[in-house]
């Protein structure tokens, strides 16, 4: 089956765009003050917390923090997956040439919520586990004064080993998992699994495909890095809409595949 270049999808893309950037990047503003506004709050409030409760045992103070950090990580990584499929809602409605407007980033809230948060933990807590090994090891490569200088050779290597798979795997799940936050913006009245299955049917045998695409953007994140992040209220919309435009693509003529 013959499908759309990565190079004919990212110009359509741009065109999309055109006249509508306004709304796109206003939309992307206000998901990342929402979501950094709020991880910040309760980042502060958990550093005041653990300082008011030290009790001299730092090793088993620094392990709970961790894991305290981590839980509230993924509850922050459901709310931004809210206003992510919020923003992905405003850009499809673009795409399909729709009037669209700032106010539409909030559409999960009033469209099952709980759908996409099932589905953000779906990547997510796998996510997090593998991160488990690799935050163990370092705890060892380390000498006992926690000197830089000291760090254990076999024991960085592993894991930097450990590191390398864990994400690996996350960008797996990445790609296999994630079209279902564009499955739930065409039917959020369908099942959380029949998402995820249709967005894994989808990607068998476009995961590459993808890949690559999202490959094809590390010179404008370059770009936003090069700009101090101004440029990425541009690069960011431009990336989601190529990202739409790869969905809409295999959407069009796939049969999604059932996933026993």
């Amino acid at each position: 089956m013959n499908r759309t270049s990565i190079s004919d999808l990212k110009a359509k893309a741009k065109d999309q765009l055109l006249g509508n950037y306004g709304t796109a990047a206003g939309s992307f503003a206000l998901y990342f003050v929402i979501v950094y506004s709020v991880y910040m709050i309760v980042m502060s409030a958990m550093g005041v917390s653990f300082i008011g409760t030290r009790n001299g045992n730092e090793a088993v103070q620094s392990v709970l923090s961790e894991v305290i950090t981590q839980l509230v990580t993924i509850a922050i990584t459901a709310l931004a997956s809210i206003m992510s499929t919020g923003f992905i809602y405003v850009i499809r409605k673009i795409s399909d040439e729709e009037a669209a407007s700032v106010s539409d980033i909030f559409f999960v809230f009033r469209n099952h919520p709980d759908k996409v948060i099932i589905i953000s933990l779906f990547m997510s807590v796998p996510q997090t586990i593998l991160m488990i090994p690799s935050m163990i090891v370092s705890r060892f490569m380390y000498d006992p004064d926690g000197e830089a200088l000291g760090v254990d050779g076999k024991m960085f290597m592993i894991y930097i080993i450990l590191a390398v798979l864990a994400l690996i795997i996350s960008v797996i799940i990445d790609i296999y998992i994630g079209m279902a936050y564009q499955i739930y913006i065409d039917d959020p009245e369908d099942g959380v699994m029949n998402m995820i299955k249709g967005s894994i049917g989808m990607m068998r045998g476009n995961a590459f495909r993808y890949f690559y695409l999202l490959l094809s953007f590390i010179g404008y994140a370059l770009l936003v890095v090069l700009s101090l992040g101004v440029t990425i209220l541009w690069v960011f919309p431009y990336q989601l809409m190529a990202i739409t435009e790869f969905y809409k693509d295999l959407r069009d003529d796939a049969v999604f595949e059932e996933i026993l």
